[in-house]
């Protein structure tokens, strides 16, 4: 037995310890009848309705009335318990009583059936191409009772809502619309209770072919020599596209580590590709370089070989006078030798002139 069986007898408890028992046979004594039960219920459920009395008479006698099918489960001295069976009317009157002493009170129940219907969501393209026509529906069947109040919602969609019917939401596809979340929302108020409930969650995917632009792919990049970089160039689109770059015919991994050198300057070809199409981007891409001053490394050199070739022109001319030094020196000597042979005399020379001259007569036999 539910909860609502097992409440009887502490209520009848209650009103025993309010009104007090009074002496049995007292036909006006005081007492009080209660009724416990849901106020509403699902269409065709069940319905758990606690009956009980303060009457101090144990043959106090109780019922419930109502139109709705019921069953009496269990009862005891001054409580009892009924379930009411596949309750459908939109508004049932429930009146619990009890004699005692003769006299007759009453508590009084009113009980709706309610439907509430779940949210439908669709979506007449979930899976749309770029500016395609799409619409997005927030429905239910009617309520009861009526009011119904429907929302569609998205994660970055104001909501819009109605009641009794639909909401509909009509859109042209754009890039930015792929992965939309949508959901349907319903609100119901039962007496003075708002009952809620939602749609599973549904997703707009927008397919488009690739796209290359500035921020993605810049057409100028900048490396410097010796430095880590990459060759930038993303794409996008749905499915994603994969994206390849060539310099002079040879592939070129893109988004990969490179240590920058001058022949990576040039022009890229770099293209885009999915299965709804291709695009193509040129990319440029310098590389500056830095070469260390010559001059510094130079002047040492330049130096040595200036200082070498002072000394040889300066070796040069005093080796050259020395030598023109020698030849006067030698010229003059033989101008002296000349002056000596001419002083002599011509003829009349002794023998051992001659001799001495080489110009002696032979001895005879």
């Amino acid at each position: 037995m539910s909860w609502h069986g097992h409440m009887a007898l502490p209520l009848a408890a209650m009103f025993l310890a309010l009104f007090g028992r009074a002496a049995p046979g007292a036909a006006n004594s005081s007492f009080a009848v209660a009724v416990e039960g849901p106020a509403a219920v699902p269409y065709g459920e069940d319905a758990l309705v606690n009956c009980s009395t303060t009457c101090p008479a144990a043959e106090a006698a109780g019922g419930l009335e109502t139109s709705l099918a019921k069953e009496l489960l269990r009862r005891g001295p001054g409580w009892l318990a009924v379930q009411l069976r596949n309750v459908t009317e939109p508004r049932a009157r429930l009146l619990c009583y009890f004699t005692c002493f003769g006299q007759r009170k009453t508590a009084a129940l009113t009980l709706e059936a309610y439907r509430f219907p779940d949210p439908l969501l669709a979506i007449s393209a979930p899976n749309a191409s770029l500016h395609e026509p799409v619409a997005v529906e927030c429905s239910a069947v009617p309520s009861q009772p009526p009011g119904l109040q429907l929302w569609l919602r998205s994660n970055r969609w104001a909501q819009a809502s109605g009641t009794e019917g639909h909401v509909r939401l009509e859109l042209t596809a754009r890039e930015e619309d792929d992965g939309l979340e949508f959901v349907c929302e319903a609100e119901l108020l039962v007496g003075n209770q708002t009952l809620r409930k939602s749609s599973a969650p549904a997703t707009l995917r927008v397919f488009y072919g690739p796209r290359m632009d500035e921020a993605g792919c810049p057409h100028r990049q900048n490396w410097t020599e010796g430095q880590e970089v990459t060759l930038r160039c993303s794409a996008r689109g749905n499915p994603p596209p994969r994206v390849q770059c060539a310099q002079h015919g040879r592939p070129f991994p893109v988004a990969e580590a490179w240590t920058a050198a001058r022949a990576h300057a040039g022009t890229y070809l770099c293209r885009a590709i999915n299965r709804l199409g291709e695009t193509e981007r040129v990319v440029e891409v310098l590389v500056d370089y830095y070469d260390p001053p010559v001059l510094p490394a130079v002047l040492p050199v330049v130096a040595v070989l200036v200082a070498a070739l002072l000394a040889g022109i300066i070796y040069g001319i005093y080796y050259r006078k020395k030598k023109i030094q020698e030849y006067e020196l030698r010229k003059k000597q033989r101008q002296l030798e000349m002056q000596q042979l001419e002083m002599q005399p011509l003829s009349g020379h002794s023998p051992e002139a001659a001799a001495s001259n080489g110009s002696a007569p032979a001895a005879g036999p």
